[in-house]
């Protein structure tokens, strides 16, 4: 809800008529100060009033930005008006003035939210200010954002090419524009990676048909932080006690950005040191901080190690009575929406999972961080509903167990090491929901199979137990 209220004082002739009251008797109390009023209060005027205007957030967010001194409490409500579509003009106007760190906060924001696309001045606004920037990492990424709002402006071409040829039954011209719309998701990211490193193998087998597997699955975790040491230890210990055949990763393997290559010193530190000793190998998925660098997702594509087999992007392998799909779901391409949905019709598999970075469903604490989840609704769900028995996923820092629909059953696995974010444990649906650190376990066999989430200690928080 927005707060626009102005701060509530008390007018002269009430302080008159309180100076004039006996001793004795009680003085009125002023009314409370609403939380926006408090946070523009500290603001210089131009930006406490733009946050009066357009800033939407709760009262307890407002709050806890009082907690940030003056210089921060002002870069975080800067680049929070950059997720305001009424407030682009102001936020574009700004940016010639900002520092070159709040600048590139706000960029991060313009190139994410879909409504920058449609704002007239983005990009010729763009463009003046990557002419006038002395820095050179903010002229490049000035130059960055204005390049991906035109390609997604040119996209959308191809989209309602994509749309009339679904819609027309055509799938020549469908095949042929869904590999396009790949290419253009790659040249939008400016992410280089080949397009025989995108293509998915057929469908290969880890364990036998009919052996009952045990895996183990993180996701957030390759932070280099205690916690992923903790969350790593843990694992470890239980695989030492009753070993797992595979692990499973639910995206953001690595901080901030995804791998710089395959010589990375973290592979090193981060991967090999914490995760080798289960002797295990590990089918991973990518998160969007893979997509932050040119390379990020390339290099783990590209790795080779028997801990790590990473085939590419998007991809589906069976083990014992289950069929795993891998996906990529930062953007869901047209051709990974075809390849799915073809996967899961072939599939004669007894258990079909479905893993990736993205919740479909989740206890998101913040309605408009959850905006992606909208996304996920229309871009996945309709594959899967009643056609899958579970998905698997991460992005969320923390645990979670959503209600099951359609046959579909939701674990969130986002607490590997990286810092926890907050979660809505009475949202609905919600099973299960913590903000900690921990894993999940899948066990499955002909008959069952079960899903389970563990603490740094081992502790089981939740389980299912699903049969057929």
């Amino acid at each position: 809800m927005r707060n626009t209220g102005s701060l509530i004082l008390m007018s002269a002739g009430l302080l008159a008529w309180s100076a004039a009251c006996r001793a004795d008797q009680p003085a009125p109390t002023a009314a409370p100060v609403a939380p926006i009023e408090a946070v523009a209060a500290r603001l210089p005027p131009e930006v406490g009033d733009a946050a009066r205007k357009w800033l939407h957030a709760d009262d307890r967010d407002l709050r806890s930005l009082l907690a940030f001194s003056p210089g921060d409490l002002e870069q975080e409500v800067r680049v929070a008006l950059a997720s305001e579509p009424a407030a682009a003009d102001f936020v574009l106007g700004r940016m010639a003035s900002e520092t070159a760190a709040t600048d590139q906060l706000i960029l991060k924001v313009v190139v994410f939210d879909p409504f920058w696309v449609d704002e007239p001045g983005v990009v010729p606004g763009l463009q003046k200010l990557a002419e006038s920037a002395a820095d050179p990492g903010l002229m490049l990424a000035y130059l960055d954002a204005e390049r991906r709002i035109e390609d997604r402006r040119l996209r959308r071409i191809l989209t309602a090419r994509i749309a009339g040829a679904r819609q027309a039954g055509d799938m020549k011209a469908l095949d042929t524009l869904a590999a396009a719309d790949e290419r253009w998701l790659m040249t939008e990211r400016a992410a280089s990676i080949p397009g025989f490193m995108r293509r998915p193998p057929a469908v290969f087998s880890v364990r036998p048909a009919g052996q009952p597997i045990r895996i183990v699955g993180m996701g957030d975790f390759g932070s280099g932080s205690d916690a992923q040491r903790s969350v790593a230890a843990a694992i470890v210990r239980m695989g030492a006690a009753q070993p797992f055949d595979f692990g499973l990763t639910f995206g953001d393997n690595f901080y901030p950005s995804g791998m710089t290559g395959t010589d990375d010193p973290r592979w090193r530190d981060w991967w090999e040191g914490l995760y080798g000793p289960l002797g295990i190998t590990f089918y991973p998925t990518l998160g969007n901080h893979e997509w932050y660098s040119d390379d990020g997702a390339a290099a783990e594509i590209a790795y080779r190690s028997p801990t790590w087999r990473f085939p590419s992007p998007y991809y589906s392998f069976t083990a014992g009575s289950v069929q795993f799909f891998a996906i990529d779901t930062t953007e869901i391409s047209e051709a990974e929406v075809i390849w799915l949905d073809k996967a899961i019709a072939a599939s004669t598999a007894r258990w079909k999972v479905v893993y990736g970075h993205h919740p479909i469903f989740a206890p998101e604490k913040n309605a408009k961080n959850g905006a992606y989840m909208k996304y996920m609704q229309a871009r996945l769900w309709p594959i899967l509903r009643g056609r899958v028995d579970a998905y698997l996923c991460g992005h969320q820092h923390a645990m979670a167990h959503m209600d099951a629909r359609e046959g579909v059953h939701f674990f969130m696995s986002g607490g590997g090491g990286a810092p926890l974010s907050k979660v809505a444990r009475k949202s609905p649906g919600a099973l299960f929901a913590e903000s900690t650190f921990g894993f999940l376990t899948l066990q499955a066999d002909g008959a069952r199979m079960t899903i389970a989430i563990f603490d740094t200690d081992g502790k089981a928080f939740d389980s299912e137990v699903m049969a057929k």
